[in-house]
């Protein structure tokens, strides 16, 4: 299998010649990949081919595919894995095994991904890629698993017998038992490993062994097989999930279900489909950094002063003839003390001095206009990730009004949850 590792905004060409911030892929992977992005203008996917990643024609390259917004892995079916990284500017390291662990501590914030529970720190990232990390957390979850004891659950069972057990299932023995008056056809309950969940767990340790290229995990991908001899594999994986129990027995179960919904899916946040992909865990930026943001502030933030509202309601642009256009802030910032409430609006965008406006978007300017007016706040902030391009910017951009109103734009060093927290404190002591 070969593995390709590229950053957001890099691209991809079709077998063309090398260029700063392009990788060339053979054709039959590049065409594979084209075929998966375009597979998703279903709108069913949640995600436009734009979205997910460009297509465009530059000279003396042909086709490029440029990643954007969103990060994780595609794996084609000849086997190529793809591997996109966030783009981001961290303090000394900014090697792709420093950015893996950021961006898997940004997605532990996440309340849906199903990986906030895991711990990164004894994971070897400087010889992992994504799809192994991903890999290594199902395999942690499982010999967990495997320590307490598999669970066994009573799973119906019909079969023509010599004696009655259960149940007689009188349609079925009078179909099959006519001539056969010595049978009797039964349903009846086993007590045994092949249930929903155990069909499931081994259903995705055999997908993930023809998917994962690290010998550690297929070795112990192997051994995670060799005790689940006995459990047969997962023949409707949507009908198991249905059937999975919500005793407490099954609690152990919970989150590696959630993983195997991922894997045998596609449900991390959004179910890729289609094309020519085995395998897409991708993950949107914009949402990771507003919840990674959200996650740090509620932390870190003195309670007894500040109140963090995520998401916060309630507010409309019109109220007449009814409330439309509702405004829906990320994170509104209330002092308990005066009352005051700062805006802040995290965007998962670069800016740069060379660009006009930095780069800011005149509608996400309308947009902070529009909090400050309704909500009467002392200030509106957009919150930006850092960038090489924004390394010199000291201080926050500010922009005002004559009527008042007032945005500041700010920068965030993402491997340093204190630097997030001192840059939005001082934002509040402005």
């Amino acid at each position: 299998m070969k593995q390709y590792t590229i950053r957001e905004y890099m691209g991809f060409s079709r077998n063309g010649p090398p260029r700063a911030g392009i990788v060339s892929l053979p054709e039959h992977a590049f065409d594979q990949l084209e075929q998966f992005i375009l597979s998703n203008r279903d709108a069913n996917s949640g995600a436009e081919p734009l979205e997910l990643m460009s297509l465009s024609a530059r000279q003396g390259l042909g086709k490029v595919i440029t990643a954007k917004n969103y990060v994780g892995v595609i794996t084609t079916r000849d086997g190529t894995e793809i591997e996109i990284l966030p783009k981001l500017t961290l303090a000394g390291d900014n090697s792709d095994q420093a950015v893996r662990k950021v961006f898997l501590t940004m997605l532990r914030t996440v309340q849906e991904a199903p990986f906030k529970a895991f711990r990164t720190a004894h994971l070897n990232t400087s010889r992992m890629h994504l799809l192994d990390l991903f890999v290594r957390m199902f395999l942690d979850e499982v010999h967990r698993l495997i320590r307490r004891g598999l669970k066994s659950d009573y799973t119906a069972k019909q079969d023509n017998e010599t004696c009655v057990r259960g149940k007689i299932v009188f349609s079925e023995h009078i179909r099959k038992n006519l001539l056969h008056r010595e049978r009797v056809f039964v349903e009846y309950d086993v007590f045994s490993v092949d249930c929903p969940e155990n069909r499931l767990v081994k259903s995705t340790a055999l997908y993930l062994q023809r998917n994962t290229t690290n010998l550690q995990n297929r070795k112990d991908l192997r051994k995670v097989l060799s005790v689940m001899e006995q459990v047969p594999v997962s023949q409707n994986a949507e009908q198991d999930f249905l059937r999975c129990g919500q005793s407490r027995t099954m609690a152990d179960y919970q989150r590696l279900l959630e993983l195997c919904r991922v894997f045998l899916q596609g449900k991390s946040f959004t179910a890729f489909s289609g094309g020519q992909a085995a395998l897409a865990l991708l993950f949107p930026m914009e949402r990771i950094f507003e919840s990674y943001v959200a996650t740090v502030l509620r932390r870190c933030l003195d309670a007894k002063q500040y109140r963090v509202h995520v998401q916060a309601k309630g507010k409309y642009l019109f109220e007449l003839p009814r409330k439309q256009f509702a405004l829906r802030p990320d994170l509104v910032i209330e002092d308990l003390n005066s009352g005051e409430q700062t805006i802040l609006d995290t965007k998962w965008k670069l800016l740069s001095p060379q660009w006009h406006n930095y780069g800011i978007s005149q509608a996400d300017m309308y947009q902070m206009y529009a909090y400050q007016k309704e909500y009467q706040a002392k200030q509106t902030v957009l919150l930006y990730p850092d960038c090489d391009a924004m390394a010199g910017q000291k201080v926050p951009l500010c922009y005002s009004s004559t009527s008042g109103s007032l945005v500041r734009v700010q920068t965030l060093h993402l491997d340093d949850p204190i630097a997030v927290v001192e840059a939005v404190k001082q934002l509040l002591d402005l």
